[in-house]
């Protein structure tokens, strides 16, 4: 069976949503009658909780075009009381389903831009090697390439608590911390946290 493609969407949220995470509720009854919609996760960014994400899994991208193209056109205003402006969407084909790092109690989110002069080819085969580690607290741990862009490749990871993610390279291995290395020498790494919930 194909793998889903994820759906990142970073939004700055209203007080009404850091308040309340219900006033999602219109946008997230719209999503759970969208064809082809597999799951929907939402909360708040850990490093700047007025930052949220909302995380979708398609069977196929084209679903999401026609989503957005059809229902989500014709009731725009369900964003009004969670969204506090535009919001930042990506598309990712992570390697693994990503679900269960989206359904810990933590979600770390971590955006690898691909430096001049390197590939996703040289990228991607270290990106394996760092999923693939394995340490306390880690539920799982995978990537993708994004697919508005060459350039850039995500991670999502789910921890126990943001505390096992921090404890994870306090007692990380020399061959761990060489693929860190590896992958700084060759892109920028940016990380952040979610907390998000599913939606049912």
């Amino acid at each position: 069976m194909p793998l889903p493609v994820a759906e990142l969407v970073t939004f700055t949220s209203t007080e009404a949503y850091q308040k309340d995470q219900s006033v999602l509720g219109g946008l997230l009854d719209l999503l759970s009658k969208a064809e082809g919609r597999i799951s929907t996760f939402h909360g708040p960014e850990v490093e700047d909780p007025s930052r949220a994400y909302l995380f979708v899994l398609w069977h196929a991208i084209e679903q999401r075009i026609a989503f957005t193209n059809g229902p989500l056109a014709a009731n725009r205003e369900i964003l009004k009381p969670a969204f506090g402006g535009p919001p930042e969407m990506v598309h990712v084909h992570f390697v693994q389903d990503p679900t269960p790092a989206f359904d810990a109690p933590v979600t770390e989110v971590a955006v690898i831009t691909i430096k001049p002069g390197h590939t996703k080819e040289q990228v991607g085969p270290l990106l394996d090697q760092l999923t693939n580690f394995r340490t306390e607290g880690l539920t799982l741990s995978t990537w993708g390439p994004m697919v508005e862009r060459e350039d850039t490749l995500y991670i999502a990871a789910g921890w126990e608590s943001l505390e096992a993610h921090q404890k994870s390279y306090e007692s990380a291995s020399e061959e761990f911390m060489k693929v860190i290395t590896a992958i700084r020498d060759r892109a920028e790494l940016k990380i952040t946290h979610g907390k998000l919930r599913k939606y049912d």
